[in-house]
């Protein structure tokens, strides 16, 4: 069993979950907030049949964010599990424990942000693996990354090594047809994902292979901003979701093996999703 730094006690219980507002506060994360850049081309064409997904823990590959104060101690992760990384971070315990994205399809993410408000830092995590209580079964994990809530988003354990938290949808923002106010990060097709990366967003990095495809991390996707999303049969939280993808659009962060597009979130369950098929009908991509 892991040990933790200051005795602090991990207790079973339910992710810490509520709309956050904006967490990354400074200039650098101006493209978090702000529109696609330069021109953007048209490829309704290609993705117009292609399905959108909310990537939420009913249906696992979600990106969960608890909150911690440091009250509850620490517990110091390593991350050589996988690649020669050498992170030693002693990340805060949440009073609950740790409840990680649970994967699907026989696969487990194991993605994870903890985040201490009070001491300005997020703490991201890739295979983390707990047990029914929420008590991690190693120390040794993925990645582990640390970041500052001041800073552009990164590092982060997404391809493009973004953190999830820099776009998932959180609890609350898709309440109302306005609440979601910030750039979206989505997952797209390693079929159709190049192994350029795109200048919207600070990708430091890319899984992407296929030569020429259409898709690139770090690149924006944009819900054609002349559509009338209010007009649409769509309900609150699709409409909230095409608002944001008009003013702020979504940064490819990952690929998958699917064929659709997925949104990270750190939902619990999705909501009402009527009409999400119209986004695929009106995108456009901006490198």
């Amino acid at each position: 069993m892991p040990t933790a730094a200051h005795a602090g006690s991990l207790s079973p219980g339910t992710p810490a979950a509520s709309g956050n507002g904006h967490l990354f506060t400074g200039s650098a994360a101006a493209w978090l907030y702000s529109a696609p850049t330069g021109s953007g081309l048209n490829i309704s064409g290609m993705t117009a049949a292609m399905p959108i997904n909310l990537n939420t823990h009913t249906a696992g590959f979600d990106y969960p964010v608890q909150y911690a104060d440091g009250s509850n101690g620490c517990t110091t992760f390593t991350d050589k599990k996988y690649y020669d990384l050498q992170d030693q971070i002693c990340v805060p315990n949440p009073a609950g424990g740790f409840h990680t994205s649970t994967g699907g399809y026989g696969a487990d993410d194991g993605h994870l942000v903890v985040v201490d408000r009070s001491a300005g830092k997020y703490y991201d995590f890739w295979k983390l693996s707990v047990d029914g209580n929420g008590r991690p079964t190693s120390t040794d994990v993925g990645q582990i990354v640390e970041g500052s809530l001041d800073g552009d988003g990164t590092p982060g354990t997404t391809a493009a090594q973004i953190s999830g938290l820099a776009g998932a949808i959180m609890p609350g923002e898709l309440d109302c047809g306005t609440c979601l106010q910030h750039a979206l990060s989505l997952i797209v097709p390693g079929t159709m994902n190049s192994s350029a990366l795109g200048h919207q967003a600070p990708a430091r990095h890319t899984d992407g292979a296929e030569a020429g495809a259409i898709f690139r991390e770090g690149a924006k996707l944009r819900l054609d901003p002349g559509v009338n999303v209010d007009s649409l049969d769509a309900s609150t939280a699709v409409k909230a979701i095409m608002h944001a993808l008009q003013q702020y659009g979504g940064v490819i962060t990952d690929q998958s093996g699917g064929n659709g597009i997925g949104i990270y979130t750190a939902l619990d369950s999705p909501p009402d999703l009527t009409g999400i098929g119209e986004i695929a009908k009106h995108l456009q991509i901006y490198y």
